[in-house]
C-alpha cells in the first residue's frame, strides 16, 4: 500500500525540480538553442550579410588567388595582425582572409579562380550568433562554463520529465489541440516536441555539453590561438597551392579547410566538412622553403568520442537535407523550452501573480520569447540600414542588437511590474510581425542580387521572416482577443 504513495512523491518532487531547474535554466536555453538553430545556416547568414559579393558555383582554387591571398597575408602581419586563409567550399564558394576581430572571424574575400577582391560590407555575419550560441556573448572561458552549466540543468530537467511523463508518452505524441483552452495548447504543444525530438535533444544537449569543457581546456590548434603576428617573420610566403595538393594526398582527403601561419611553419588542416568526425588533422611545412614536416592526426581512441561530439553537434558534414532537419529539429526543441517557460507562468499566475518575483520572472521571459527574436531581425535590418561605409559597422551591427535588447528588456520588466504583461506580450509580438513583414521589402529595395544563389539565399530568408511575422501576428491577437 505505500509504494504507490512513494511514487507519487517520487513522481512529485520530480514534477518540482523540472519546473523549477527548467524555468531558470530555460531563460538561458531558450536564446542558446535560437541563436544555436541560426547558426545551422551560419556561412548562409554571412552571405546574406554580404550581398555584394557574389555567389558563384564553387571552382577550383587556383595559385594566383591563392598568391593574393598569401599577400595579403604578409600585409596583415606588417600591422601587427595574426590572419589564416579559409579555403572555398561547396557552402562557402570564397577565399577568405580572417582574422579574429575579439568576438568573430572577419576579413575581405577573393574570387578563388581569379583572386579578385569582393567587396562585400563589413559585418560579423552569421558568426555573430556562432559565437552568441557558444559564449552568451559572454567571453570564452566565462561564456562557456555558463553554457555549459545550462546543459546540465537541460539534461536534468529532460530526466525529470521523462520520469513524470513516462506513462503517456504514446498519447502525447499524438495529440495536440492548438485551439484548447490556451494551457492545454501550450502543454500540447510542450509535449509533442518534446516526445517528437527527444533523441535529437539528448544528442545535441549531451554533445554540447561534454565538448564545451573539452573545447576550454584541450590544447588543440585553432585559427584563434595562433601566434600573434608581431613575432612572425614577414618575408615571402612559399607557393601555396603545391602545399594544398600535397596535405590531399597525405592526409587522404579531397578538401583542405584553412591555412594558419606561425614563426616557424605553414599548418592546413582537412575541412569541417570532409567527415562525421571533426579531426582538425594537419600537414605542417616549413614557412621558408615549404618542404614538408610531419603531419598531425588525432586518431587515438581517447579523441574519437569527442571528435564525433564535435562532428555531430556542428553538423558541418550534413547535406543540405539534413542540414534542414537539424535546422527544424533546433527550432522544435526552441519552441519546447519557450512553451515550457510559458506553461510555469500561467501555472502560476493565479496564486503567485502579485509577487514582485512572479512579476520578474515574467518580465525575463518576455524579453527571451519575444525580446530575441525582435533584437535578431533587428541585427539583419541593422545590416540594411547602415551605410556600406561606415566605420566600424560591424560592431554597430552589435550594438543594435544589445540596444534592441536592453529596450525590449525595460519594457518587459516595467510593465510587468506595473501589472500589465499583457501589454508587454503584445507590444513585442506586434513589433516582431512589423519587423518580420517589414525585412523583405527593405532587402528587395536596398541592395542587389548579383547571381542567382543569392537571389535564391534572400528568398529563403525573407520566407523565414515572413513565417516568423505570421507567428507573432497570430499570437498578439489572440492576446488582443482575451485581453478585450
Amino acid at each position: 500500500m505505500t509504494k504507490p504513495g512513494i511514487r507519487e512523491t517520487f513522481r512529485l518532487h520530480m514534477g518540482w525540480l523540472h519546473s523549477w531547474v527548467g524555468f531558470i535554466a530555460g531563460l538561458v536555453l531558450a536564446c542558446i538553442f535560437l541563436t544555436g538553430t541560426l547558426t545551422v545556416f551560419d556561412q548562409e547568414i554571412t552571405q546574406w550579410m554580404q550581398p555584394e559579393v557574389p555567389l558563384s558555383p564553387l571552382h577550383h582554387i587556383t595559385p594566383e588567388a591563392l598568391q593574393t591571398a598569401a599577400d595579403t597575408v604578409l600585409q596583415n602581419q606588417k600591422q601587427g595582425r595574426a590572419v589564416f586563409i579559409n579555403l572555398p567550399s561547396a557552402r562557402d564558394p570564397v577565399l577568405r582572409v580572417l582574422h579574429y576581430n575579439g568576438t568573430a572571424f572577419t576579413g575581405p574575400a577573393y574570387d578563388p579562380a581569379t583572386g579578385l577582391l569582393l567587396k562585400g560590407r563589413d559585418t560579423e555575419g552569421g558568426q555573430f550568433f556562432y559565437n552568441f550560441h557558444y559564449t552568451l556573448h559572454s567571453g570564452r572561458i566565462v561564456g562557456g562554463i555558463l553554457t555549459g552549466l545550462a546543459g546540465l540543468f537541460l539534461l536534468v530537467t529532460l530526466l525529470s520529465g521523462l520520469i513524470i511523463h513516462l506513462r503517456s508518452i504514446w498519447p502525447d505524441m499524438v495529440l495536440f489541440r492548438p485551439f484548447g483552452p490556451r494551457p492545454r495548447a501550450w502543454l500540447d504543444a510542450h509535449l509533442l516536441t518534446g516526445v517528437l525530438f527527444l533523441p535529437f535533444l539528448l544528442v545535441i544537449t549531451y554533445t554540447g555539453t561534454i565538448i564545451q569543457p573539452y573545447s576550454l581546456f584541450a590544447q588543440k590548434p585553432r585559427p584563434a590561438a595562433a601566434t600573434p603576428a608581431r613575432h612572425i617573420e614577414t618575408t615571402a610566403l612559399p607557393p601555396l597551392f603545391p602545399l594544398i595538393e600535397e596535405t590531399k594526398k597525405r592526409l587522404n582527403t579531397q578538401e583542405c579547410g584553412f591555412i594558419l601561419f606561425t614563426p616557424e611553419d605553414i599548418r592546413i588542416s582537412r575541412s569541417d566538412y570532409s567527415s562525421l568526425f571533426l579531426t582538425r588533422d594537419q600537414a605542417i611545412f616549413d614557412r621558408n622553403d615549404g618542404h614538408f614536416l610531419r603531419i598531425i592526426t588525432h586518431d587515438s581512441t581517447a579523441d574519437r568520442p569527442f571528435q564525433l561530439a564535435r562532428g555531430l553537434h556542428h553538423a558541418r558534414f550534413s547535406i543540405s537535407v539534413l542540414s534542414w532537419l537539424y535546422f527544424l529539429s533546433g527550432l522544435s526543441c526552441t519552441i519546447l523550452i519557450i512553451s515550457g517557460l510559458v506553461l510555469f507562468l500561467i501555472k502560476r499566475r493565479r496564486i503567485s501573480g502579485h509577487m514582485t518575483v512572479y512579476k520578474l520572472a515574467e518580465g525575463f521571459c518576455i524579453l527571451t520569447v519575444a525580446g530575441l527574436p525582435i533584437s535578431a531581425l533587428a541585427f539583419l535590418w541593422a545590416n540594411r540600414l547602415i551605410p556600406v561605409s561606415f566605420p566600424g559597422r560591424a560592431e554597430a551591427e552589435v550594438s543594435v542588437f544589445f540596444a534592441t535588447w536592453t529596450l525590449s528588456a525595460t519594457q518587459a520588466i516595467c510593465f510587468s511590474l506595473a501589472r500589465r504583461p499583457f501589454a508587454a506580450w503584445t507590444m513585442q509580438l506586434i513589433t516582431l510581425a512589423a519587423l518580420g513583414v517589414g525585412l523583405p521589402i527593405a532587402d528587395a529595395l536596398m541592395v542587389p542580387h548579383p547571381t542567382p544563389r543569392n537571389i535564391a539565399l534572400s528568398c529563403t530568408v525573407d520566407i523565414w521572416c515572413l513565417i516568423t511575422a505570421t507567428a507573432a501576428a497570430v499570437a498578439a491577437m489572440r492576446l488582443i482577443k482575451k485581453t478585450s
